[in-house]
């Protein structure tokens, strides 16, 4: 009897467990439906801007202090990871992909608890770091900006990168690098296919420069931007798919315990049974 109480205990531990992560499941499903939109909405914005990259890149006369090297010695690293865990091996995958890289010498400007754990505990100098939740993505896209380009400009780093998980699709988040500053003007065009339009009837005003001064700016915002809506339809899209497969997992447990609890129990009643068919013939 002890062991088939035993059972039902875990049964029930089991199932309250199956609970909690089953209503997070919906959460993060509810979360990642909004958080997949945005990050998606907002490539068609992206794409136009690289067109005009694009026309930019043609030109051999472009100069601008963002698309020139410096002497700086050291570079600088945006890390993005999650604030919480239970996303499986989202934030692991990425680490990994740092880990492989050299970045002795790095600052580090992280977004997320994870991020922000993972360079404290394998000694870089974190120069900043935010939270992925704490203030509207737009306003932190402003601020890794800001710390970006003062950097790059007063020649503190030579170069600033950024690691984050791409959203590609629910099950599938990629870790990716991307360089950021000194922007090079081929890669950040891209190489899709220009939209269907005349690029060639293109024209710049009041001229080359001032747009180049305008438009890198706003393209490294950009870009910055869309890291974080991806980075986030990951996060969201992680922690959904762990969710199920921890209730999933729950619910197969549960079927083990049942059988082995009816199985059990069944025993239990065959014995009582013997019992009392012996106790019988004894007094017979």
């Amino acid at each position: 009897m002890a062991q088939i109480r035993e059972i039902k205990k875990r049964i029930r531990s089991v199932s309250n467990t199956k609970k909690v992560t089953h209503a997070m499941e919906l959460v993060a499903a509810a979360k990642m439906r909004k958080s997949q939109i945005a990050a998606l909405a907002s490539r068609p914005y992206e794409m136009t801007l690289k067109e005009v990259l694009r026309e930019l890149e043609k030109n051999p006369n472009v100069s601008h202090p963002l698309l020139k090297i410096n002497e700086a010695q050291k570079e600088m690293v945006i890390l993005v990871t999650s604030d919480r865990g239970l996303v499986g091996g989202l934030n692991v995958n990425l680490f990994r992909e740092i880990t492989k890289a050299d970045l002795k010498d790095a600052k580090f400007v992280t977004v997320g608890t994870k991020a922000k754990n993972f360079a404290a505990k394998t000694g870089h100098d974190v120069i900043a770091s935010f939270g992925s939740e704490e203030i509207s993505h737009l306003e932190l896209a402003r601020s890794l900006s800001k710390i970006a380009v003062t950097s790059f400009l007063n020649k503190e780093v030579n170069k600033v990168s950024v690691f984050y998980s791409r959203f590609q699709s629910t099950v599938t988040q990629v870790p990716t690098f991307i360089q950021l500053l000194p922007i090079n003007l081929e890669k950040a065009a891209g190489e899709e296919a220009p939209a269907q339009k005349d690029s060639q009837n293109m024209l710049f005003e009041p001229n080359l420069n001032k747009i180049l001064a305008s438009i890198l700016p706003h393209h490294l915002l950009t870009t910055i931007f869309q890291i974080l809506l991806d980075s986030k339809a990951s996060e969201h899209s992680a922690q959904m798919i762990a969710m199920k497969n921890a209730t999933d997992a729950a619910n197969d447990l549960i079927d083990d315990l049942t059988l082995t609890y009816n199985q059990a129990r069944q025993e239990a009643i065959t014995k009582e049974l013997l019992d009392i068919v012996t106790a019988q013939r004894a007094f017979q």
